[in-house]
């Protein structure tokens, strides 16, 4: 390896590593995204930093360790990095500034391994009943939450990767790879993502998808050439399957994803949604009665805990009556 070419490649490892800590923060905003897209059509620079990333993961397992040797000064003696999950005190911003700048200083002084290949997934089918909520790790680095009554195939192959996504809620914290794009098919349309974390909700014909990090592009399902509609930090896009167009509204994130901390939040939804989010978290499916009921407008949280605690609140809140079967839980507007 030549001199300059040692100086460029730690050039690039340095500036993946300044984009990683930066796209990683709070304060990251779309037209950041949009720069680092830019960024990485230098092959130099994608190889970089993909590298980092594989790197951030091997170093997640010993965050603790990690973290403490950062802090600690400079003549104590250094604790051997033992192999265990994070601990609860320390947090995601600590970890990630104490861990960011370790991969800074490795990746800038031994970047030259060669890239790690990504191995082709023949597809899995991830399903979940009612009432549960399940954790993914994708050989990607990929974290998927799926809430209750979900379901989505995962196919991980070498130049893609592709999620075929049913009737099903998710979380999406999504591990960048320049190479492999991360598509996801839902209804009538595509999700493509570059690195990011957002929730995506299907039901009923209808997708709702609200971004907490990153950057999202969505098109016609088939039309790859078709202009995106892009989805920032505190944005919601929503569409149903056969209108020509989208709504994309300014929302607080935390709302969507309130259900992954057992809430559900909710600012004039129609009822019929909040009987849809709750047959994913009990066993027996919640409907409305009739449409009169189904378009009754509820704003407020719901805590998600005893299913008949929940549905006494819940006709507190709202001028509904509750009947409860057997088989299913039924929703019927109170007359006065």
């Amino acid at each position: 390896m030549t001199e300059e070419t040692r100086i460029s490649r730690e050039g690039a490892a340095a500036q993946a590593a300044a984009w990683f800590v930066r796209l990683h923060s709070e304060d990251a905003t779309g037209d950041d995204w949009l720069a680092f897209e830019a960024w990485l059509q230098t092959p130099r620079h994608a190889a970089a930093y993909e590298w980092l990333e594989r790197l951030w993961l091997a170093l997640d397992d010993d965050a603790p360790a990690i973290a403490r040797a950062l802090d600690a000064p400079a003549y104590a003696p250094r604790r051997p990095i033992s192999a265990r999950r994070p601990e609860r005190g320390i947090t995601r911003r600590a970890w990630l500034a104490a861990g960011g700048a370790l991969a800074a200083t490795v990746a800038a002084g031994v970047f030259g391994v060669a890239n790690w290949p990504a191995p082709a997934d023949p597809g899995q089918t991830y399903r979940t009943a009612a009432g549960e909520v399940r954790d993914i790790l994708l050989a990607d680095g990929t974290r998927i939450k799926l809430n209750g009554a979900s379901s989505l195939t995962v196919r991980l192959g070498r130049d893609l990767r592709r999620v075929e996504m049913a009737d099903a809620e998710a979380v999406f914290d999504v591990a960048h790879d320049p190479r492999r794009p991360f598509v996801i098919s839902v209804g009538d349309r595509e999700v493509r993502v570059v690195g990011t974390q957002f929730n995506l909700r299907r039901h009923a014909s209808a997708t709702w998808l609200t971004v907490r990090r990153g950057l999202v592009e969505v098109r016609p399902r088939g039309l790859p050439a078709a202009a995106p509609a892009r989805v920032a930090v505190g944005q919601q896009f929503v569409h149903r399957d056969g209108e020509p167009h989208a709504v994309i509204t300014a929302v607080e994130p935390a709302g969507a994803f309130a259900w992954t901390e057992g809430r559900l939040v909710y600012q004039d939804a129609p009822l019929s949604e909040v009987a849809a989010d709750l047959s994913r978290r009990f066993v027996r499916p919640v409907r409305t009665a009739d449409a009169a009921t189904a378009q009754l407008r509820f704003t407020g949280v719901l805590v998600i805990d005893d299913e008949k605690d929940v549905l006494r609140r819940l006709a507190a809140y709202a001028p509904v009556a509750v009947r409860s079967t057997a088989s299913e839980i039924v929703l019927r507007r109170r007359v006065s």
